[in-house]
Order: C-alpha cells, then sequence, then structure tokens
C-alpha cells in the first residue's frame, strides 16, 4: 500500500508556504481504531503528511537534488482523530532551510477545527539518490501538484455503512519483555522488509518512517497506561522532544523502554527510548492529561 500520503497540492509559495489535501476514506489502508472503536486515520500519520507537504516544497526547490529525513521535531500535538469522511486540509510553513537542513511547522484541519499541529520541526536534507530515483519523485510530484482552491468543508451527514468495513491497520510492539506496572514498561519490535510502507520509503533504502516508530509508541503509551491501573484516567495530548537519531532497517530489532518521567492528577508524562544493538536512535516524551481536564 502507497505510503505517499498527500493526494493533492493546492498551492505552493517556493520555500515558504504549500498547501494540500488528504481525504480519509475506506480506501485508506492505514486504518486504526479510536478510544470508542471508530475507525479512523492512524493519528501520526497526520503528523507524516504534514512533514511530506512540507519535503514537497523543499525537494521542488532543490531540483529534486535533495530530501528532508526526519530529525527533531520540538512539539506535535493530536487534538482530535481524522474519520472516514473528512478531508484533512494541510498547510505547512517553511521557517528556514539551506543545503543541510529545514525547519517548518504546519498545521492539519478538518473544516476549521485544527485536528493536529507541528511546532519547529528539522528535517536533515540528503542526497535524493541515495533514497530513489531523481525522476521517480519528478513523476510523483506531477501527480499531485494540481492547484486550486481549499474544498468546501462537508456538511454534517450520516456515514453510510456497507456492511464490510475495513480492518484496523495494527502498529504495536511484538512483545512485552519487562513490566514494572506503574513504573517502566520495555517491549521489542521486529522490523520486517514485508511492511507496505518500505517501498515508499524508500525504494533506493528503506528505512522504518519515524511516524510508524512513533505510532507504536503511542500505542505501547496505552498499554502501559492498561497495565498501571492508575486511578486517574489519562489520554494523549503531545509529542515533545522527538528525535531520530538513526535510521532504522529491515532486520533491526527495535528494543524501547518507556518510563514515568512525571506524575500527578492532572499530568502524566512518559519518556521513551529506543535502541538497535545497545545504541540509541529515537527518543520523546508523551504528554498525557487527565480527562476532563
Amino acid at each position: 500500500m502507497r505510503f505517499l500520503l498527500v493526494d493533492r497540492i493546492l498551492e505552493l509559495s517556493p520555500l515558504q508556504l504549500v498547501r494540500g489535501i488528504k481525504h480519509i476514506t475506506r480506501d485508506d489502508h492505514y486504518l486504526c481504531n479510536d478510544e470508542q472503536g471508530t475507525l479512523c486515520f492512524i493519528p501520526s500519520f497526520i503528523g507524516e503528511a504534514i512533514g511530506q507537504l512540507a519535503a514537497w516544497n523543499v525537494m521542488l526547490c532543490n531540483d529534486f537534488r535533495l530530501r528532508p529525513v526526519a530529525g527533531v521535531v520540538s512539539s506535535a500535538c493530536l487534538h482530535r482523530p481524522a474519520y472516514i469522511g473528512d478531508t484533512l486540509l494541510i498547510e505547512a510553513v517553511i521557517d528556514d532551510v539551506d543545503d543541510v537542513a529545514v525547519r517548518y511547522h504546519g498545521v492539519a484541519s478538518v473544516g476549521d477545527e485544527v485536528v493536529f499541529s507541528i511546532e519547529s520541526a528539522l528535517g536533515p536534507l540528503l542526497p535524493m539518490t541515495e533514497f530513489i530515483a531523481i525522476d521517480e519523485v519528478r513523476r510523483q510530484f506531477s501527480e499531485i501538484n494540481r492547484p486550486g482552491a481549499w474544498p468546501p468543508v462537508a456538511s454534517a451527514g450520516e456515514l453510510l455503512q456497507n456492511g464490510n468495513e475495513p480492518l484496523p491497520y495494527l502498529l504495536v510492539f511484538d512483545r512485552i519483555i519487562a513490566s514494572d506496572p506503574g513504573v517502566s514498561l520495555c517491549a521489542e519490535k521486529r522490523i520486517n522488509r514485508a511492511a507496505s510502507y518500505f517501498p515508499d520509503h524508500f525504494p533506493h533504502k528503506p528505512v522504518l518512517p519515524m511516524t510508524v516508530l512513533l505510532e507504536c509508541k503511542l500505542n505501547l503509551a496505552r498499554e502501559f497506561l492498561a497495565r498501571a491501573q492508575f486511578s486517574q484516567h489519562y489520554q494523549v495530548s503531545e509529542l515533545r522532544k522527538i528525535k531520530m537519531n538513526e535510521f532504522i532497517y529491515p532486520g533491526d530489532l527495535v528494543v524501547t523502554t518507556v518510563q514515568v518521567k512525571r506524575h500527578d492528577a492532572d499530568e502524566l508524562i512518559l519518556s521513551f527510548r529506543s535502541e538497535v544493538e545497545g545504541k540509541r536512535v529515537c527518543v520523546l516524551d508523551v504528554v498525557m492529561t487527565a480527562k476532563g481536564n
């Protein structure tokens, strides 16, 4: 299944601003269940769509010689899921760029409602040919670069049920290898080249998308909560201090540890560290707020 998540680019101001859309439909492969069991687009992949949109702007402006890869994100906030029938209106703003890295921020909305936002993302720029043929990237860009206006906001209505709902796509760790309920949790995930996102990420150099690992960590945070059995109920509100240090390749074994960084009646902060062969590859903090606050 394709891992190109922008359906159409509507507006592009070189090295400044780019706007595009992503329709959420039953045709999407990357659907999961929200807390109520309703199918929605995988939350971390909304952030992926914002990052891909920013990347298209930068790649076009360097004639597709260089491409951004995941690096550092100061803050990513999920405000609400995006559901089947929603259209994501995506905007990415380039704050600074040179031949070494790009810094950007962005937002995805459904109508006038913000559903996901990214602040202060930094992506190193690497040679395009390490990852994919330049002609192939140009072809992909030409397919989606169709300028136009924002589509009208869809009116509320009843979503038709066809009796054959798509199955959720699970992004989880393979097994728990250590657990101290309410204190820490350790899990491992084997990276398999058969995963559907590798052909697009990337043909010449398959590497694990950072957003896949982030979604696995969000689900691990929920597993941590289930085992902790805190008296208060928490929900994910923000991912902070995301840093990807190294590429993760098919065949790697990723070991991730989650520990409590802060815990009170209003907020729970979990600290995540992922390693491959004992070397750090990714860290972040997951901020969870008490439900009802």
